[in-house]
């Protein structure tokens, strides 16, 4: 009697008690057609929030975006491209290095944009800056401050 009382209490708190569930990433909807181009690439699960954060900032999760950066005549001195707007002027050279593009408009390539994406988190994180450095916000008057190691 006392084992059955005992598996009966048992029973009802584990019914009541519960489940922990591994809190999933929250992706904007634009970007969920990418998460597991994303994972294939090679980004962890646990990056997956912050990658598709930016994306979405940076593109609205549009891989044929193209934003050009321009000087104060007009005249237009970078560019930026894809998922994650990678910089021609400032990248490109370090990604042809890497074989991951030859040319800056296969940049809105979606896969080729999240290789291009974690080649330059990890180069942050070597060189001591943290994870997504390159897509860090400007200050509310305009200018990038200074940059600091951790």
């Amino acid at each position: 009697m006392r084992k059955l009382a005992l598996l009966a209490s048992l029973t009802i708190f584990t019914a009541i008690t519960p489940t922990r569930v591994a809190a999933q990433p929250v992706i904007p909807a634009p970007c969920q057609k990418y998460v597991q181009l994303a994972l294939d690439v090679g980004f962890k699960k646990g990056e997956l929030e912050e990658l598709f954060r930016l994306a979405y900032r940076e593109s609205r999760c549009n891989p044929g975006s193209i934003g050009y950066n321009k000087r104060a005549d007009g005249t237009v001195w970078s560019t930026d491209y894809g998922l994650l707007q990678v910089n021609n002027v400032s990248w490109i050279t370090y990604l042809r290095g890497k074989n991951i593009v030859s040319k800056s408009s296969e940049l809105t390539n979606p896969q080729k944009n999240l290789r291009a994406a974690l080649a330059l988190k990890e180069y942050s994180e070597k060189e001591g800056y943290g994870s997504w450095h390159q897509w860090r916000t400007a200050r509310p008057n305009g200018s990038a401050g200074n940059v600091t190691r951790k």
